[in-house]
């Protein structure tokens, strides 16, 4: 499995990890070669300066996994080579407070974990999927850069 690569820092497995949770297809993270040469060009395009690229298959879509300097971010994209989005893991202190505001004005109670950070091409707000836990299960919910929720087919 990709998350189990020789020499990957215990940063890059988590980004690995828990950049698929809830998506609940373990497939996502089986490595793949060939990749269409639009999406190679594509991704080239979008991040000329990634490194550690490891290529994924998920749900049909070509997914790129890769180091951009001081991050760690997964790039998915169609076989036409249009990127679908970029997620990449942030940690709880790290949630924007605007979301957290929105969150925690709709449930006080609830327990915030992680988040992935998921960039839209065309979009200018970022979607934040909070992993959360509420009465002990853990939920993923999807919300907007004001802490907004929002439907997002991951």
């Amino acid at each position: 499995m990709k998350g189990d690569s020789p020499g990957q820092s215990a940063k890059d497995k988590d980004h690995d990890i828990k950049v698929w949770e809830g998506v609940g297809d373990k497939s996502c993270m089986k490595p793949s070669k060939n990749q269409p040469a639009k999406v190679r060009e594509s991704f080239q395009h979008d991040y000329p300066n990634a490194f550690n690229v490891q290529w994924t298959k998920c749900r049909g879509d070509w997914t790129a996994t890769f180091n951009g300097g001081i991050f760690r971010s997964t790039a998915v994209y169609h076989a036409n080579g249009d990127r679908k989005d970029t997620r990449t893991l942030i940690y709880k202190e790290d949630i924007p407070k605007r979301v957290f505001d929105g969150i925690f004005k709709r449930f006080p109670n609830i327990h915030v974990d992680d988040a992935i950070k998921i960039s839209v091409p065309n979009q200018i707000k970022e979607i934040f999927r909070i992993k959360n836990i509420l009465s002990g299960n853990i939920q993923y919910n999807y919300y907007d850069s004001d802490g907004n929720p929002v439907t997002y087919d991951y």
